[in-house]
């Protein structure tokens, strides 16, 4: 089988499982393909060394990656046409301790080819609602590929239509036309703090970063979103309440968090009968404004202790 042909049937049948990332990995005797999807780590198929090693010099040469450095890593980008659909390939190579080089290719997708099963879904309508207010700032949190991007995505392109509508990302990972898209590039010194500076200067309705990672976003994403902004945006944490705490941990002040917050959600991906949802969990209005005030009086209470 002719080696582009290979790759094309790859991604082909990647698609159609809308997996997110294809792994091209060395093992001991040649190398292992797996799909990363909403379920999880798939193995698909074995190559031989020989077969495994070119199928990789293809993706590097068609990515404009060099193809006669193995030893250190690459990256590159690739936008592959597969029948009437336009992917955006992202391609990651490095090698191992013998040498041998690895694979890793993000399929990035149009928003409309992204769908995810929200339940229950009148908090993904509760979302909708908050996202139309004109400032404030809105933090989901949730584990790798359990699609917080893309939920905000798909409100803010469902119900902001009339709005502009800015993101900053590290790396895109949906494609949505109607949004001003930013990439951080740390090479040319467009880092998320300097990319937001310059994104005020646009003037958008409404900012999605893409996540919160370090506290000087933090502080400038705070203040962004008490001078007059929506932003929606992400953070590691492990529930609703550990993201305040996350912030806290980048050194936001308690009153400034409880006067900006207006929506903090969780979200996880889950199994029902070999069928994949996203359970979101949301906390707005009232019973936020309730949980702001716990979590203040109980770290006032543990200082004083």
């Amino acid at each position: 089988m002719k080696i582009q042909k290979m790759f094309y049937d790859i991604i082909d049948l990647a698609s159609k499982q809308h997996a997110s990332d294809v792994y091209i990995w060395p093992c001991s005797d040649g190398f292992q393909m797996i799909y990363y999807s909403t379920n999880g780590l798939e193995k698909v198929r074995h190559f031989e060394a020989e077969i495994g090693e070119a199928l990789i010099r293809h993706i590097k040469f068609s990515a404009h990656m060099d193809i006669s450095e193995a030893r250190r890593p690459q990256l590159g980008r690739w936008q592959y046409f597969l029948d009437s659909q336009s992917l955006h390939l992202r391609i990651s190579s490095v090698a191992d301790f013998l040498n041998r080089e690895s694979i890793v290719i993000r399929l990035i997708y149009d928003m409309q080819d992204n769908y995810l099963d929200w339940r229950p879904v009148h908090k993904l309508n509760e979302l909708a609602q908050l996202i139309k207010l004109k400032q404030g700032l809105i933090l989901l949190a949730g584990q790798m590929g359990s699609g917080k991007t893309t939920t905000l995505y798909h409100v803010a392109a469902n119900h902001l239509n009339d709005q502009m509508v800015l993101t900053i990302e590290d790396p895109v990972e949906l494609v949505v036309p109607q949004f001003l898209q930013l990439q951080v590039n740390n090479a040319a010194q467009m880092s998320y703090d300097r990319l937001l500076k310059l994104a005020l200067r646009h003037h958008p309705d409404v900012m999605i970063i893409g996540e919160i990672r370090d506290a000087e976003t933090a502080h400038v994403v705070v203040q962004a979103a008490l001078s007059g902004h929506l932003i929606l945006s992400t953070v590691h944490a492990m529930s609703i309440t550990g993201i305040w705490y996350r912030l806290r941990a980048f050194g936001i002040p308690v009153d400034l968090l409880n006067q900006v917050i207006v929506g903090l959600g969780y979200q996880e991906m889950m199994q029902h009968e070999n069928h994949s949802y996203v359970h979101l969990n949301l906390n707005s209005g009232i019973s936020l404004k309730k949980l702001l005030v716990d979590l203040k009086n109980a770290e006032t209470n543990t200082v004083a202790t």
